[in-house]
């Protein structure tokens, strides 16, 4: 009998508007053996956005105590807002027995590097900043200032691909999804990965 160990966790980055969270969410939805691990943030919830499962809504306040308490695996400061993950997040995932999949930035993920031992880090760019300037209008959920701003983050971000194992460029859902989950696929097929009993 060949016994399959999840000694696997996914985290994943991209600018914002690159359409990480479409990507994600399409991923989860197809495939039962991911579990997103929800971030704790104090910004305010968009449109269709639900406390519990898109974030934990907290006041900067609350976010506060959890630092001060050691209640998290990892924080950072992004566009005037805390994110972070915390530590009772992480394990109620491992304890389901589920793969925890990350969503994260670039700060995030460079502090993920050295607390996770068996990460694979993924990176979801747009086909070109013009694509992503059009996206985040779109979107309609930003002023002007706000996507440019998200813009000129995003042209730093992607400085720091090559610290990531593997690159998906977003140019078309259904093909960056085929991505990902080859990328699922053959990392739970790594002999790292796989525990065999006979």
């Amino acid at each position: 009998m060949i016994k399959q160990k999840n000694k696997l966790t996914i985290v994943v980055s991209a600018p914002s508007g690159a359409g990480k969270t479409t990507i994600i969410n399409r991923l989860l939805a197809e495939d039962n053996r991911c579990e997103f691990v929800i971030s704790t943030t104090t910004r305010k919830a968009r449109m269709g956005e639900i406390d519990g499962k898109s974030y934990y809504f907290i006041s900067s306040a609350d976010f506060k105590k959890k630092i001060q308490n050691n209640e998290l695996i990892e924080w950072s400061s992004v566009h005037k807002n805390y994110y972070g993950i915390t530590k009772k997040e992480f394990d109620r995932i491992i304890s389901i027995g589920k793969i925890p999949l990350f969503d994260v930035d670039v700060q995030g993920a460079e502090k993920l590097k050295n607390i996770l031992s068996r990460a694979v880090f993924i990176f979801i760019v747009p086909p070109s900043i013009e694509v992503l300037k059009s996206r985040l209008k779109n979107r309609g959920t930003d002023t002007e200032e706000e996507i440019n701003t998200r813009v000129q983050n995003a042209l730093k971000e992607l400085q720091k691909v090559k610290s990531y194992d593997y690159i998906i460029i977003n140019n078309d859902l259904e093909e960056s999804l085929l991505d990902f989950k080859a990328i699922l696929r053959a990392e739970l097929c790594k002999t790292t990965t796989v525990s065999l009993k006979f």
